[in-house]
């Protein structure tokens, strides 16, 4: 309905200025080319003027009955009325009226009167004798003997004819023109109205909710242009909303995993607590193993706030890390350093492998020390005893490769994509048992994105996992 009454409207309007302008540009035709005619007639009488005056120059030729003859012949064939008349005003020749009236004095019609001060005279106004308004043009001839007035009329509805045929045909070329303007304003308006009314459909649309609505008709020019940026704003809504719903799933995600997390160790404290409440602290023979279970408990809640708080401080300071020169070489080592105990407590092999000479990025030293010793720390964690892992530094197009490859339990294809996702775990039971709070590679994720890097995962069950962090090199 709404397209409807937009349509109807703007088309009304092209009608009203189409049929406007078409009257007014016929009626200033017609009358130009009434007064083109008129002025046309005026012309052609004084033209003849010189050629019948040409009779009248010894003042007595044209008398002859012969001559009169011809006169009034070459009146009939072109269709005027000719009229000679003496000084006096007196009618000497007349050749519409059979009997000349010589009692009629024409001195004083304006044509004669004009022509009498200024040789030649000119006169509109109805004329009794043919019953019609007439044209008179007269010119005063000074022949040899006296003077004269040869007179000519053409009755007007003679002009007026050509006038209405003239009319007629601007009046069928207005009708097919009007016609033919208002069938290209049929489709100019609707190539106007039909956009519009298609984004004022989907502005609806997207103001109840529906973020996926598109305008999918766009025409090449300022309408298509304002199609795109509605387009746009509800791409960019729909991302945001997205967005949102997104971040309020993780969050909830989030709190309950958490509450999860923390309740574990907690009842498990609860637990081990009331015991040696209730009498067990007495047990030598278990009071011992109870305080160890509930240490590590508690170590098990500090390393997840502590994880939690990193996760939180590296989110806030996302995007604002200062980048600089660094050297893989000095990390390594040290991550190496660091691991070393809790390595050979698994007789696992540690092995660097640097192909540059100068593995040199653009990074920050702080985190992409945290990200190496998560990595390493992971994969001591699911490698068997007497198993080896590979610290591998090369470059490769621009950037410095750092894998850590090593010969553990592996990673499912199916769970690779969500091992950067918080709390999430291939083998719950085993990561608690390791130690892990379900972070590292959330933490891991965060930081190399901070850094400006990437990082992929290559793993199968029983062959172990390649950790691959890409930086720009130097």
């Amino acid at each position: 309905m709404m397209r409807s009454r937009f349509f109807w409207k703007n088309f009304l309007s092209y009608c009203l200025v189409i049929g406007f302008t078409t009257f007014v540009v016929s009626y200033l035709l017609v009358l130009k080319t009434q007064s083109f005619i008129e002025e046309n007639a005026i012309e052609g009488l004084q033209e003849k003027l010189v050629l019948f005056e040409s009779y009248f120059a010894d003042g007595t030729t044209w008398r002859d009955p012969e001559t009169i003859k011809l006169l009034v012949t070459m009146a009939q064939e072109t269709e005027t009325r000719l009229t000679v008349l003496n000084e006096a005003g007196d009618i000497l020749l007349e050749s519409e009226v059979d009997e000349v009236r010589t009692n009629e004095i024409h001195r004083n019609r304006p044509e004669v009167k004009e022509a009498a001060r200024n040789e030649v005279g000119l006169d509109k106004r109805y004329s009794a004798s043919k019953s019609s308004q007439t044209l008179y043009t007269a010119k005063k001839v000074q022949t040899a003997t006296d003077t004269l007035f040869i007179r000519l009329g053409v009755p007007i509805r003679n002009l007026e004819d050509r006038v209405a045929d003239i009319f007629s045909a601007i009046g069928i070329g207005a009708s097919m023109g009007m016609l033919l303007s208002l069938l290209v304003a049929l489709v100019i308006v609707r190539r106007i109205t039909d956009p519009v009314s298609e984004m004022t459909k989907v502005a609806g649309a997207i103001s109840l909710g529906n973020y996926a609505a598109r305008i999918r008709r766009l025409p090449n020019n300022e309408l298509g242009t304002l199609g795109e940026a509605i387009n746009r704003l509800a791409a960019a809504v729909q991302a945001n909303i997205s967005r949102r719903e997104k971040m309020e799933q993780i969050r909830r995600e989030f709190s309950s995993n958490i509450s999860h997390e923390l309740k574990t160790p907690l009842t498990s404290i609860k637990g081990y607590v009331d015991t040696l409440l209730e009498g067990a602290l007495e047990d030598k023979a278990h009071n011992m193993r109870f305080l160890r279970i509930i240490n590590n408990n508690a170590e098990r809640m500090i390393s997840l706030v502590s994880d939690l708080l990193s996760l939180a401080t590296i989110e806030a300071n996302e995007g604002v890390v200062e980048l600089e020169t660094v050297d893989w070489r000095p990390i390594v080592q040290e991550a190496i350093a660091r691991q070393q105990i809790k390595a050979n407590s698994k007789e696992i092999t540690l092995e660097t492998v640097i192909d540059d000479q100068e593995p040199l990025v653009k990074g920050s030293r702080k985190p992409m020390s945290h990200i190496l010793e998560n990595l390493l720390q992971n994969a001591i964690n699911y490698t068997p005893v007497k198993g080896h892992i590979q610290i591998h530094l090369r470059r490769d197009k621009g950037f410095i490769e750092l894998s850590i490859k090593d010969n553990g339990i592996g990673i499912a294809r199916q769970d690779q994509p969500r091992i950067f996702e918080r709390f999430y775990r291939v083998d719950t039971a085993r990561s608690r048992n390791e130690g892990g709070t379900g972070l590292g590679l959330a933490i891991v994720k965060h930081l190399v994105i901070q850094i400006q890097g990437f990082i992929t995962v290559d793993s199968d069950i029983g062959r172990g996992s390649t950790f691959t962090v890409k930086l720009p090199a130097i």
